[in-house]
């Protein structure tokens, strides 16, 4: 385990705020609650909806799972190779609590922090504090799956024995309390599978942490000066992962920006320009201004973006209602007087909108253009759904008299129609195909 010493800076300052935002975005989030009554973010499995800003979106939406799958990965690839690996260094939990932890040490340890002669009882508030911490970024990772105020009522209450969130809540805060104190750089180094594959997303006009190595090498050798780098190992003294950046772009990287802090204040000393920075390889190596625009990052940015806009004509043309519809398999269509027929359908019906909605079924034969009788049991087939609730019914079915002609065309083609009962454009076709009874 590294512990690197701290360093103030402009990189430091700036990280700062966007982690106390990030942080503070996390803790908050699953708190709020939206006029109607649903939260901002939750995924609830049991319940099998994701709440998200106002909209409900369910497990059969696939596509606009597929389309938020495809727009995180394609904005990784392209973020990266313009800017580097900018995620691991500002916006990645493992950097971000590492960081935490190293507070809450020196706080409590001071000067002692990661020194073998330090207190037994400093190390072991340091231990606590840690857990304490574990504990509440659980507490809320588990809290976009339960609502928190649930879980703190069964806290208080103690009642939260025989819930299942506790247990993942223990699992979590054991989870990160090893990780974050203990394993630390070894996960960046050896588990992160990002870094494995940041060398195929970066050139060398990606803008990232980079060591001006025309400058500062050949490094000072005792007294003799050679090249700017004075060799006084800042960079890696305060780098979290343990690397030395002047050796190149190496896996161990999470380009927080430590090491540019800690160049700057050297190289301040000295009345030079910083010697490690955020450039471009190619912008060391030849002075030129990075390049933005090329074909790797244009493919990119132009994969990203009919992606997203794919996903939002997906949630714009978005019908906000469920409906799956299953012929009655130990019940078939049957032939009744007058020539018609009349068949048994099962229903599994869901409002995904955030408000409560009336709704209407009706079905109609495809194939003839004549309207289907369907009886649902409810008054005029029109029911009320709450945000979010299903209703599983079993409708009958009855086509109207059917010429000798239709009866011999072996099946029908038909449709069910669930429609908002306060906006009949807000409507869901499901075709529907009837097997006629051999006569």
């Amino acid at each position: 385990m590294i512990i690197s010493r701290p360093q103030t800076g402009k990189v430091r300052t700036r990280r700062n705020f966007v982690m106390s935002f990030l942080v503070g975005l996390f803790l908050i989030a699953p708190w709020v609650v939206l006029p109607e009554g649903s939260p901002l973010i939750r995924l609830d499995i049991p319940h099998r909806v994701f709440h998200l800003f106002g909209g409900l979106f369910i497990p059969q939406e696939g596509l606009i799972l597929w389309f938020f799958l495809l727009t995180m990965g394609l904005s990784l690839f392209f973020f990266t190779s313009v800017i580097g690996r900018v995620w691991c260094g500002w916006g990645c939990p493992q950097t971000i609590y590492t960081d935490l932890f190293d507070r809450i040490g020196r706080f409590v340890l001071d000067s002692k922090y990661g020194k073998k002669d330090a207190s037994i009882v400093g190390k072991y508030t340091v231990y606590f504090l840690w857990i304490v911490v574990s504990f509440i970024a659980s507490f809320h990772w588990i809290a976009y799956f339960v609502s928190p105020y649930v879980m703190l009522a069964d806290f208080v209450n103690l009642s939260f024995v025989n819930q299942t969130y506790f247990y993942f809540t223990l699992f979590f805060t054991a989870a990160m309390f090893i990780d974050i104190g203990f394993i630390r750089e070894q996960f960046c180094r050896y588990a992160c599978p990002y870094a494995r594959f940041q060398t195929l997303l970066m050139d060398e006009h990606s803008w990232n942490v980079t060591y001006d190595f025309k400058r500062g090498e050949p490094r000072r050798d005792g007294k003799t000066k050679i090249g700017d780098c004075v060799a006084c190992n800042m960079c890696v003294v305060v780098c979290p992962t343990g690397i030395d950046i002047r050796d190149g772009l190496q896996v161990g990287c999470v380009a927080c920006g430590k090491c540019v802090d800690a160049c700057t204040s050297i190289m301040a000393r000295e009345n030079k320009k910083t010697l490690i920075g955020y450039f471009s390889l190619k912008q060391i190596e030849t002075g030129a201004k990075i390049k933005w625009i090329r074909p790797r990052t244009v493919i990119y940015a132009i994969l990203l973006t009919v992606v997203i806009t794919g996903a939002i004509i997906q949630l714009v043309t978005r019908t906000p209602m469920s409906m799956i519809a299953a012929s009655n398999k130990s019940m078939p269509p049957i032939l009744i007087p007058d020539n018609k027929i009349r068949a048994f359908v099962a229903l599994r019906i869901q409002n995904i909108a955030p408000i409560e909605k009336e709704f209407q079924l009706s079905a109609s034969d495809t194939r003839h253009g004549k309207e289907i009788l369907i009886r649902s049991g409810e008054e005029n087939n029109r029911f009320k759904l709450g945000s979010g609730e299903i209703k599983s019914i079993s409708v009958v079915l009855e086509t109207q008299s059917l010429t000798e002609q239709e009866l011999n065309e072996g099946y029908l083609p038909g449709s069910i129609v669930l429609k908002n009962a306060q906006d009949p454009d807000e409507r869901l076709e499901k075709k529907l195909s009837l097997t006629l009874p051999r006569r």
